[in-house]
Parts: structure tokens; sequence; C-alpha cells
């Protein structure tokens, strides 16, 4: 493939008009404010979109890094089309494949009649279940597999405030996780940091682009100190796809923010490189150069200590790794999803 056609596909990509975008494209450009009824659904900003791939989701996790196990809670509604997807994924180590996981049921097609009070306090058939305690401050999650010795029963409450973006239709929150999981008859504790997410009101189109994979990278340090962003690798730094794509500067980042003594702060400016493996594409190690909109600087080194995909779209391969972040002496725990496409897979998978 010559530049030039990387250039133009990479630019019909990146520069439709911003309602016709997926949602890992969107830029985010500002904050707005969180309300607690943005901890339910939105049945009236739905109404506005027709859309078959409406969307609106709930994300839960957390680490246990000393035992390489990184875990996912998840519902993802399809308002318009009255389904629910959701459950669990707890993986100790990296997996080749979802089903090869300790803990996996993730059901794609629920009625969202399970749903019918709300995000207040629903459980799925699968036997995942949330209630809120306290909207934008606690949630209790739990899960019970008896047959496979699985469970987890974990609280979440907020170190900071949501970080609402600007459209008024995401927002991201680093939260304090404790709790039990028991994986396959062996318990453990849970006490972490952690990031939980919701989206609303907008698509999720399944569309083919040609693009390089769009990383999702988050990591708490503390109250004081944490990140998330979704960017794009440097093509300077020179990432395996250097060559066959060709993404703009100003279009490298699609949303990140910095929680700084409090202060939350727009990233401006990040120059991002992913180590892949060479045979499986997942990530093994993520640098990035970070600057947020009060000219601080931020260099940011990630290890992941586990990995396995999950392809919740089946156009698109997210591999989801729990890593290990180091900055400035200090140490967090996080995870960085790739999201990569078929393109690209065609392209650099052996």
């Amino acid at each position: 493939m010559t530049n030039q056609i990387a250039d133009s596909g990479v630019a019909a990509a990146l520069n439709k008009d911003e309602k016709d975008l997926p949602f890992y494209l969107k830029k985010n450009v500002g904050f707005g404010v969180a309300r607690p009824e943005d901890d339910l659904l939105h049945p009236q900003l739905n109404a506005k979109v027709s859309d078959d791939t409406l969307t609106e989701t709930q994300y839960f996790g957390f680490d246990i890094p000393e035992e390489n196990i990184k875990a996912l809670g998840y519902i993802w509604h399809h308002p318009n089309l009255h389904l629910v997807t959701g459950g669990v994924w707890v993986f100790q180590g990296s997996k080749r494949n979802q089903l090869a996981c300790e803990m996996f049921d993730i059901r794609t097609f629920m009625h969202d009649r399970v749903l019918d009070k709300d995000l207040h306090d629903y459980r799925l058939a699968n036997g995942y279940g949330v209630k809120i305690i306290e909207p934008l401050k606690k949630h209790h999650v739990t899960y019970s597999d008896p047959d496979r010795k699985n469970s987890w029963d974990v609280h979440y409450e907020a170190v900071n405030d949501p970080v609402m973006f600007g459209n008024g239709k995401h927002f991201d929150q680093p939260m304090r996780a404790k709790g039990e999981l028991m994986l396959r008859g062996r318990r453990y504790d849970i006490d972490c940091f952690t990031l939980r997410d919701r989206s609303f009101g907008s698509p999720r189109q399944e569309t083919l682009n040609h693009l390089p994979p769009a990383g999702w990278t988050h990591g708490i340090f503390g109250p004081d100190f944490s990140f998330a962003c979704t960017v794009f690798d440097a093509a300077e730094l020179m990432p395996e796809w250097k060559g066959e794509y060709a993404v703009p500067e100003d279009r490298r980042i699609m949303g990140g923010w910095v929680i700084k003594d409090g202060d939350k702060r727009l990233m401006t400016h990040c120059a991002k490189r992913t180590v892949r493996d060479p045979v499986t594409l997942h990530p093994t190690r993520i640098e990035m150069d970070v600057t947020d909109d009060r000219q601080c600087t931020y260099h940011l080194v990630g290890t992941v200590k586990a990995s396995c995909e999950w392809m919740y779209l089946t156009n698109m391969r997210n591999i989801l790794a729990a890593t290990t972040w180091e900055c400035d002496g200090r140490i967090a725990y996080g995870e960085a999803q790739d999201g990569q496409f078929p393109d690209f897979i065609h392209a650099f998978m052996p």
C-alpha cells in the first residue's frame, strides 16, 4: 500500500462529521459536569438517536497486581434494539482466547427487561449484578457461578468526582475497589484503585476503518494523581505500522485527562509508543510523554502483566491488558485496551 492510499484511508476515517464517527474516534475538547442521574439510564437523551447501534454502557473492573489478575464487569445496552450484552471476565496472566480465561461469562443477547429497575439494582441472566448505593459515589457489584467456584463481591467508592466529557455523553471516574474474588475455588482479597466509566446517547457503528490500533489507557496512582486517554501511537516513535498509516497529529488524541492534586486537566499532547508481541499482537509495553493544559509534563511507562482479547464488536479486536504504570518513581495499576482493526491484523498478524 502506498503512503498516498494510507493517508487517504486514515483521513476518510477521521474526517467524517462528528456524529458519524464511531465512539472511539470522537474527539473530546473539554469537560462537562456529571449529575447523579447520569448513573442511571438516559431515555430522553437516547430518544434523540434513531440508529440501531445506539449504546449505553456501564463498566467496572479491578486488579490484583501481585497475582497478575485482571477483571471486568460490563453491560452494553442497545435501547433501540431492546438488547443487553453483559457479564464478567477475569483472567490471570496472558491468554490467547477469552474462553481460556479463568472466568468468562458474558451473554450477548438478553432482553432489556433485565433493566426494568433502571440501573438502581439489576441482575443479568448470568448472575452478574450491580446496585447503586449512592449515585456517583458508591456501588456494589456481585457475581456467582457455584458450578465453577467463581464469584466476586466488590464495593466501589469514588476517590474523585467523575470526569465528564464535553459532549455530556461519557464519563470516567477513579474508584477504590475492595472485596473478595473466588477464582476456580481459590480466594483472593481485592483492594485497589481502578477506573469505572459510563457512555450513553451515542451510536457505536460497526464501521470498517483503515486505521492503526486505537489505545485506551488509564492509571490511578492515588486520589492526587490519575490519568486516562484514548490515543493512537506516534508515527515518529516507529510503531510496527509506520508507513502503512499516517495519523494527523491533531487527531492523535481522541480524548484524555489528568487529575493532579485535585485539579482536573485536559490532556493536550501525547506521544505514545506501544510495543506489541510479534506473534499475538498483544501489547507488552507502553511509553507515553504527556502534556496537560497547565503545561505540566509526565513520562509514563506501562508494563503489561496480563492480557486477553474480547471481540465485542466482531470486526474489531479489543485486547484488555492489566498494566503497571511508573511515573516519577510512583507506581500505579490500570490497563491498556488496544482496539485493533481488520486491515491492521491482516497486515501484521503472522
